[in-house]
Formats: C-alpha cells, sequence, structure tokens
C-alpha cells in the first residue's frame, strides 16, 4: 500500500519495467482465472450456443448476421466442438485479465493495477461469459489488449506495436464483427495521430487483415443465411429508444446497460469521471460508441458489455490515482472485487425464464454461476431420462 500512498498524486504516470513481483502475478492471475473458469463453466444452453454447434456440424460457420464465421470455423478444429468453444472462451478470460493488468500497468501504480486486475476477473458478467458457449468472451480479450499495444506504440513508436495493433483489433473485430465497429472510433483516433505513412500502413494493415475473416463471412452468409444485415437490424431496432415506442421493453433496454455496469463497478463507478489524464480521450472513444448503441438502440444481455468493461474499469482506475484518500480507493476495489465474487456463486435467481418486467431478476439474476449450475441439473435429468 506504500507504492499507493507515495505514487498517487502525479497525473501523469510513466510506466515502469516489470519485475518478478509483478510477472508472477499476472502468471498466477491467467492460471487462477482459467481454473476458476474451467470449475464453474456447464454445458450449452446460453443465448446462440446450439446454433453455434449446429452451424459447426454443418460446416457453414455462421449463424444470423453478422455471421460469426471466424469463431465457429476455429471451434471447428477441435475434435469436440462444444469443448473447443468453452476452452476458447476459458482462455479469452485468462488471457483478457493478463492483457488488462498489462494495461492498467501502463498508467496505474501497485496496487491499484493489481486490485483492477482482480476486479475484471471477478465481474459477475463477465464470469459468466466465461463459463457459456457464446462469442462475448472473446472481447474481454481483445479490446484491452488493442488498447495495450496503442499504449506501447505511444511509449517507443516501434513499427511491431502498431502491426499488434492491427491484428488485434482485427482478430477482436472477426470475433465479434459488432464490436469491431464500436471500436473503429478508438483505432481511429489513434491512427489520425500517427504520421501520414504509418497511417496508410495501419489502414492497409487492418484492411488485410479484416478481409481474411470477413470474405469467407460475407460468402457463408450468401449461400446459407437467408436474412440479411439489414432485415436483422430493423428486428432489433424495434425495441430501441430512438425507433420503438417509449414502454416498459425500451426502458428495460437501457436499464440492461445500467445495472449491469452498476453491480460490476460498484463504489469504483464514483471515480469514472475524476481524471484529467491524457489516456483518457482514448478511453472515452473506446466506451462511448458502444454505450451509445446499447442505451437508444438494443442490448440484449448484459455480457454484450465485455467489450466495455475494460475501458470503464481503467477510467475508473485513472480517477483513482489522484485521489486525496487512496486507501479508500484500495477498499473500494476490494468491497466491488467482494460484491461481484459473492453475488455470482451466491445469487440465486427466482427465475430462470423472467420476462421482460422482471428486470432486474433477468438482467442480474440469470448472469449467475447458480443459473449454469441449474442448467447442469437439466442435462443431468435429461440424460438420466
Amino acid at each position: 500500500m506504500n507504492d499507493l500512498v507515495q505514487n498517487s498524486s502525479p497525473e501523469r504516470y510513466l510506466p515502469q519495467k516489470w519485475n518478478g513481483r509483478q510477472y508472477a502475478f499476472a502468471v498466477v492471475l491467467c492460471v487462477a482465472v482459467l481454473l476458476a473458469r474451467v470449475v464453474t463453466s456447464g454445458p450449452a444452453y446460453f443465448a446462440d450456443a446450439g446454433n453455434h454447434l449446429k452451424a459447426i456440424a454443418n460446416h457453414t460457420y455462421i449463424i444470423q448476421p453478422p455471421g460469426y464465421w471466424l469463431f465457429n470455423r476455429i471451434a471447428g478444429l477441435f475434435s469436440n466442438a462444444e469443448q473447443g468453444i468453452s476452452v476458447m472462451n476459458w482462455c479469452f478470460s485468462a488471457l483478457g485479465c493478463v492483457a488488462f493488468y498489462a494495461s492498467a500497468r501502463r498508467l496505474i501504480r501497485s496496487p491499484l493495477a493489481e486490485l483492477g486486475a482482480l476486479l475484471y476477473a471477478t465481474a459477475f458478467f463477465a464470469w459468466f461469459s466465461g463459463n457459456v458457449h457464446s462469442t462475448y468472451a472473446s472481447q474481454l480479450l481483445f479490446a484491452p489488449l488493442t488498447f495495450y499495444f496503442m499504449l506501447l506504440y505511444r511509449e517507443n513508436s516501434k513499427f511491431v506495436w502498431l502491426v499488434a495493433v492491427a491484428v488485434s483489433f482485427a482478430l477482436g473485430a472477426g470475433f465479434r464483427p459488432s464490436d469491431g465497429v464500436f471500436l473503429s472510433p478508438l483505432l481511429l483516433l489513434f491512427a489520425l495521430r500517427l504520421p501520414r505513412k504509418r497511417l496508410l500502413l495501419l489502414g492497409l494493415l487492418v484492411l488485410i487483415l479484416c478481409a481474411a475473416w470477413m470474405i469467407p463471412n460475407q460468402i457463408a452468409l450468401h449461400q446459407y443465411q437467408s436474412r440479411s444485415a439489414s432485415v436483422q437490424l430493423a428486428i432489433v431496432a424495434k425495441g430501441s429508444i430512438v425507433f420503438g415506442r417509449i414502454n416498459v421493453y425500451t426502458v428495460s433496454n437501457a436499464l440492461r446497460f445500467f445495472l449491469p455496469l452498476a453491480l460490476a463497478l460498484g463504489p469504483c463507478v464514483l471515480f469514472l469521471f475524476r481524471s484529467r489524464a491524457s489516456e483518457r480521450l482514448l478511453l472515452w472513444a473506446w466506451v462511448i460508441p458502444g454505450s451509445v448503441f446499447f442505451l437508444l438502440i438494443y442490448v440484449s444481455d448484459a455480457p454484450y458489455l465485455n467489450f466495455l468493461l475494460g475501458g470503464y474499469l481503467l477510467l475508473c482506475l485513472l480517477g483513482m490515482r489522484t485521489s486525496q484518500k487512496p486507501r479508500l480507493a484500495a477498499s473500494m476495489l476490494i468491497l466491488t472485487i467482494l460484491i461481484n465474487t459473492f453475488f455470482y456463486l451466491g445469487f440465486r435467481p427466482l427465475s430462470l425464464h423472467s420476462n421482460v418486467y422482471d428486470i432486474a431478476e433477468k438482467d442480474l439474476g440469470l448472469y449467475s454461476f447458480y443459473a449454469v449450475r441449474h442448467q447442469w441439473k437439466i442435462s443431468r435429468l435429461s440424460l438420466e431420462k
């Protein structure tokens, strides 16, 4: 805690080289998150899990637009696709926590960086995403990883980090194309600060790498999916505040954004707007586009917020960095970690089939370990019959 007290005042923090303790923390964090996800995972039941498995089995590798070809094609390389998706999401979760910690270490000193990484690992909907068979967990890795490479490039302008930004962004967009769209303003803001030649090189790299998954994705959609992207968006927009009517459903759409984030960030949210660090512009470019879309257009499940979680939490940590009461800031992080852990492992949802009127129940309770465990019981009963 002494590091936090001594180094909390400067708004600009120059990162230092990692020492053995920080490397050890990153390794232990990665292994612990991986084991936690393995132990608490369940069968394929949530959202489009069945559709993903069918698409892999029939070698189409896409479901509804935008398709998710890259996700399903990689899962199809495993001998058992269901296990393959689990392994992918476990790894996305564990490596994502390390990527977040690496980003935090570039901006914030100990122990806030370590506590922030623990919170990132225990945020209830992020934990849930690593336990189910969906594409959501991928953005726990690629969103903070892209930001981390941007920070590295800003520090020393090495071309390798520019390539790393392009690769990370393209892979993240490939696994969840919609999130790639939302992260594009972050990439654009970063690119506009580059020299012209490097800006063009970055743009060319991103286009080439994205084409590697986008072309087969579009071919598969054209061949096997009758629903177009515009039709899919029109279906989504019916429940939006902008294109729909103001009613219980559209209001609950906004609450699906606020409630999960409020629980995940807890009292740390009090520090969200306190930082004046230069990095805050990149972070706001990361979180604002998706937040606006989810608030005004559509958000179905709390795990949709995965790719925003790292940005919002880093903004909170930047605010804590200059707190006049650093021990209080650290205590809030610890409290929030405990809240998320106890909620995920202990909350008992009243119903697993809540309707739109049961907003808090559906948008919080169904993303707990108890909901996953309930599906274990259903699966076992089905096998016994």
